[in-house]
């Protein structure tokens, strides 16, 4: 386990790297950002040497590192400011999204599955299957513009805007309903199909069929298979804790929601490299923190999983 987190942690820089290197060769500059004097050739040079991005690339991707390394993370190219303290601004944000559809994809999935085993090819199984299937079909960008069509005329219930949620939070609650949704629908299939699996061969087993020839009421019943596949479930949310925050920045992006997911992505446009590297590195060192936890919650639940802890 502790391995894991090491290895985690060097994925982090990997994925930096291989993230500046793509941005390097691509297009776009951030002399377009504020769109003055932007066809001026000279003042682009002067603005990228002023910056030391007409440094070669290992170049300047060695001073990132090593001040990195010291926990420090530059200052935006767009703004100015210290980039840990716009990423600091916007997380909240993006903690709470994720944070509650994380929390309802686990409940709904498990109770589902339940449903599905104790209705099992009956017309309601079926129906659960067919709805999960078809929007787990759909990227979550589909999703997101069939909610933002049908739901439009409803006035300002879509968008955040930059609205901050430790001023008044319960009065702002309604922004979250959409992109909690649209995260819910897009991966629910994934995550049902992960509890479902689980569930059916729990009850598959010899001593829950014991169980029943010993006569024990269903409740009994269903509340032992859970505590017995309740780690491995865990763990399982816990390994694509990475695939769902990749897809809480694309619904963050849609909806105009002010989190780190939009900042990424605005970064991304004008090559604010500071801003870009280090939400790439916290996002993936903040995943491999999930994971990390999964599993210690996995092995409470599950005493079995502890001797592949150190796998």
């Amino acid at each position: 386990m502790l391995l894991r987190f090491i290895s985690g942690i060097m994925v982090a820089f990997l994925s930096t790297f291989l993230c500046f290197v793509m941005l390097y060769f691509s297009k776009g500059n951030i002399a377009y950002a504020n769109g003055l004097n932007s066809q001026n050739k000279e003042f682009v040079k002067r603005i990228e040497k002023n910056l030391g991005l007409d440094k070669p690339l290992l170049i300047q991707y060695k001073n990132w590192l090593f001040k990195a390394f010291r926990g420090d993370f530059g200052v935006s190219f767009l703004s100015g400011e210290k980039v840990l303290k716009i990423i600091k601004e916007r997380f909240l944000n993006t903690l709470i999204l994720s944070f509650s559809a994380l929390s309802i994809l686990f409940f709904l999935s498990i109770f589902l599955a339940f449903v599905e085993y104790h209705f099992k090819n009956s017309f309601i199984e079926k129906i659960i299957t067919f709805i999960t299937l078809n929007f787990f079909a759909l990227p979550p960008l589909v999703i997101a513009l069939i909610f933002i069509f049908i739901f439009s005329f409803f006035g300002n219930f879509l968008s955040m805007d930059d609205i901050e949620f430790k001023n008044d939070f319960f009065s702002r609650l309604k922004y979250l309903v959409f992109p909690i949704l649209v995260l819910v629908l897009s991966h629910l299939a994934l995550y049902l199909r992960i509890a479902r699996n689980l569930i059916y061969e729990c009850f598959d087993q010899i001593f829950i069929q014991n169980l029943y020839a010993r006569a024990l009421k269903q409740r009994d019943i269903d509340c032992l298979v859970l505590k017995y596949c309740l780690g491995s479930i865990v763990s399982y949310f816990g390994a694509t804790a990475l695939n769902f925050v990749m897809g809480t920045y694309i619904v963050e992006n849609i909806f105009n929601f002010s989190g780190v997911g939009f900042l990424m992505i605005q970064s991304i446009i004008y090559k604010d490299f500071p801003v870009v590297l280090a939400l790439i590195f916290l996002s993936v060192l903040f995943t491999t923190l999930l994971i990390f936890i999964s599993d210690i919650i996995s092995q409470i639940l599950n005493p079995k999983l502890r001797k592949y802890s150190l796998v």
